[in-house]
């Protein structure tokens, strides 16, 4: 159990926590940020500091596991996938379609467990511009830790009961969603392959009625 350390810790407890959980360490981040809220309803903490500390701590480990992926995955990848394949060429079409869509993934990723470690790293790893991961990560997370912690400062005592029900919806609407985005995606790409492809035979027709 944590939420001791959080009731006895407070802010600092809440960033090493959202940190680590982040980064990897299986932690119930969503949990976390209700609890918080409820330490809130009862006068533990303060609503507004413990939206930023659990925002902070959040974008804070997003942004290192960034660039961990740009520095360290990106140019293994280029070196060693394109001298032996590794998947290379999957990986090229997967670094298209995530600086085209894939960003989306990073604020609906939040509300994904399992999901949300994932999304900074490879966004590095395919060399998504700083500037609109910086956009979508930490906006993402704003909206992530406030509706949280204000759901558990709303809440108060009644927090454990109606929690999980929440959360699970929440995050089924979120998968949902993400699978839209891929289907969309990969049916826009689909066309647009038709699309070129067709182009040649255009080019050919109008060159044999000159």
């Amino acid at each position: 159990m944590i939420d001791p350390y959080v009731a006895a810790y407070g802010y600092v407890a809440l960033y090493l926590l959202f940190f680590l959980g982040i980064l990897g360490m299986p932690l119930p981040e969503e949990t976390l940020l209700v609890f918080s809220g409820f330490l809130v309803s009862i006068g533990e903490l303060e609503l507004v500091q413990t939206i930023l500390v659990c925002y902070v701590g959040s974008i804070s480990a997003m942004t290192l596991a960034y660039w961990i992926g740009r520095t360290l995955g990106y140019p293994f990848i280029e070196k060693y996938g394109r001298r032996f394949g590794l998947g290379y060429a999957l990986y090229k079409r997967t670094e298209e379609w995530f600086a085209q869509v894939g960003k989306w993934s990073l604020p609906i990723g939040y509300f994904i467990p399992g999901v949300r470690q994932f999304t900074a790293y490879f966004a590095g790893i395919t060399k998504l511009p700083f500037p609109q991961f910086a956009l979508f990560t930490y906006s993402g997370g704003l909206f992530w830790s406030a509706l949280f912690v204000t759901l558990g400062w709303q809440l108060g005592a009644r927090w454990e009961q109606l929690f999980q029900l929440i959360a699970r919806n929440l995050t089924l609407v979120c998968l949902v969603l993400l699978a839209v985005i891929v289907v969309w995606s990969w049916l826009r790409g689909r066309r647009r392959e038709g699309n070129e492809e067709s182009r040649p035979f255009s080019r050919t027709k109008e060159e044999g009625t000159r």
